[in-house]
């Protein structure tokens, strides 16, 4: 790994790269440090989560040979245009064997998405982060010391199963599902600095009479009664649950009882993949906006002669936007045409509300009226500040673009694979099958809902035994059958109490005396978000 600076040439292209996101373009960049890698390193990095370091595995070993393998025989290429740790500093990784064209389209690129990473409303850029995991490294193989080599590689098996239940920006996380000791203390502290109330005037009835005639408190005794369960669950555990929480590995790196070694490979094994969460639900926001920046820095840089071959960048560029249909979705294809689009609308005036309020369908179509005082790339940032890539297509994809963007087009063969249905086509030729348009968009919207991941939820975190009690919240898919028993083994050794997993009508327990597998009757999702908000126990098994 070498720094930048060894290349003076690439060195210089950086800075004009530099100069133009953030003089030309007014780009809120954090450091950028860029670092030059050989293949085989590349090849590392990536298997260590686009860190530097990483803590002595197994497993990683055993990637990386059987890679180093493949692209040494030719079975995989060593290729590797970018990799970008956003962050502030970002640390971006330049691949030695690409041109200086490639490597300036590379670092215009990273300058995308370390803005996007700045800007988004989720904001995927904390300080140090970069550093911050190295630090955990050096933590986790002390701790492997610590542990020995058998209780550390169970361990670390254990925690890297449940990588999938981490989820910091669900609507279910920790923050919006459980009570802690200092948020009760927060607000304590807060009551007693307000204002004393003014006392009543004195009364001139009997105070008997007074206590009869007067009305129900504000708060009954069952309300008082689940105050106090809920303040005796806070000082016994230090936290309370009041909604489910999806966020599970979240949960138990600050809450499962663990040694110091222990947990050490909790934080780095959740603070090392928390930020995947980010790329899901802001992808082809993120990789249009790069693409967006990219191409406008690479064209500063062609006029300016500082790179060369304009029609071979074009090539490259057209291959990486070709576009796929719905449901296997370019990022870099549908973000960078729906940020054209979005700068086409505020650019023509279609963004006002005179546009949305005209009747005539043709004065629409025609419909070119500026709006002064309207910059278009600042009204784009505001919209990287305020949504994710779920609002970014409920808003902005429409029917026309769905067609446009070649969405609904499909190959012959995949059509015949899929068991596509006549009355689902619209028109085809002998190679292509184009869909239905109108479908499309809730299909991709759908997909925002779960990820094609199963939804597990924690509901109870004193289930019977002291266990941990989690509910697969029901989409009309089965859990896989094989994948139950060893991940409950596995949240088991976690945990170091019992764990349960309610799904439908079955529950399944991992104790000390082994899984079991029972019929139940089971409750909705809804159900146990309820009775929880009310302080009650969400289910109990018949």
């Amino acid at each position: 790994m070498l720094s930048l600076r060894s290349d003076p040439k690439l060195f210089e292209l950086a800075q004009r790269v530099e100069y133009f996101a953030r003089e030309k373009f007014n780009m809120t960049l954090p450091e950028m440090r860029f670092f030059i890698l050989d293949p085989m390193e590349f090849a590392a990095l990536l298997e260590k989560n686009v860190y530097p370091t990483s803590p002595i595995n197994i497993w990683e070993g055993k990637n990386i040979a059987s890679k180093k393998h493949r692209i040494e025989s030719g079975q995989e290429s060593a290729l590797y245009y970018e990799v970008v740790q956003t962050g502030n500093p970002s640390y971006a990784y330049l691949n030695e064997t690409n041109s200086a064209l490639t490597q300036a389209s590379v670092m215009a690129h990273v300058a995308g998405h370390c803005e996007f990473s700045e800007l988004n409303v989720l904001h995927d850029s904390d300080m140090d982060r970069t550093e911050y995991v190295m630090h955990l490294v050096r933590k986790v193989d002390l701790g492997r010391h610590q542990m020995g080599e058998r209780r550390y590689t169970d361990y670390w098996n254990a925690c890297e199963s449940a990588l999938p239940f981490i989820a910091p920006n669900s609507q279910y996380n920790l923050e919006n599902s459980i009570d802690k000791e200092t948020t009760i203390a927060t607000s304590t502290m807060e009551s007693t600095e307000a204002p004393a109330a003014k006392k009543p005037p004195v009364s001139l009835v009997d105070e008997t009479l007074n206590a009869l005639l007067k009305p129900s408190p504000a708060k009954p005794f069952v309300e008082m009664e689940k105050k106090r369960e809920r303040h005796e669950a806070l000082s016994r555990r230090g936290y309370s649950l009041h909604a489910p929480c999806q966020d599970i590995l979240g949960f138990l790196r600050q809450y499962a009882p663990t040694s110091q070694a222990e947990h050490a490979i909790l934080d780095y094994l959740y603070t090392a993949h928390m930020h995947q969460d980010f790329v899901v639900r802001t992808q082809i926001m993120n990789e249009g906006w790069a693409m967006y920046w990219e191409k406008k820095i690479m064209l500063e840089l062609f006029a300016e002669d500082s790179v060369r071959g304009a029609i071979d960048y074009a090539k490259v560029f057209s291959g990486v936007c070709y576009p796929r249909p719905y449901y296997q979705r370019n990022p870099y294809h549908l973000g960078y045409h729906m940020w054209l689009h979005i700068e086409e609308l505020y650019r023509e005036g279609k963004m006002s509300l005179d546009y949305h309020e005209e009747t005539d369908l043709d004065t629409k179509q025609e419909w070119e009226k500026p709006e002064e005082k309207v910059d278009p790339q600042a009204s784009m940032r505001h919209l990287v500040k305020s949504i994710t890539d779920y609002e970014f297509l409920r808003r902005f994809l429409t029917v026309e673009l769905v067609e446009r963007f070649h969405l609904n087009r499909l190959d012959q063969r995949t059509a015949q694979q899929l068991g596509i249905k006549n009355e689902d086509i619209i028109k085809a030729d002998r190679r292509w099958v184009w869909l239905r348009p109108e479908p499309i968009k809730n299909e991709m919207l759908s997909f925002f809902a779960h990820f094609y991941r199963p939804r597990i939820y924690i509901i109870d975190t004193d289930y019977l035994d002291g266990g941990l009690l989690l509910m697969h919240r029901d989409d009309g898919r089965n859990l896989r059958a094989d994948w139950i028993r060893p991940t409950l083994n596995n949240l088991n050794r976690i945990w170091k109490a019992p764990v349960y997993l309610l799904s439908q009508d079955k529950l399944y327990a991992t104790r000390a005396d082994g899984y079991k597998e029972s019929t139940v009757k089971g409750i909705t999702f809804e159900e146990a978000a309820e009775r929880l908000s009310k302080q009650q126990q969400p289910f109990k098994a018949s």
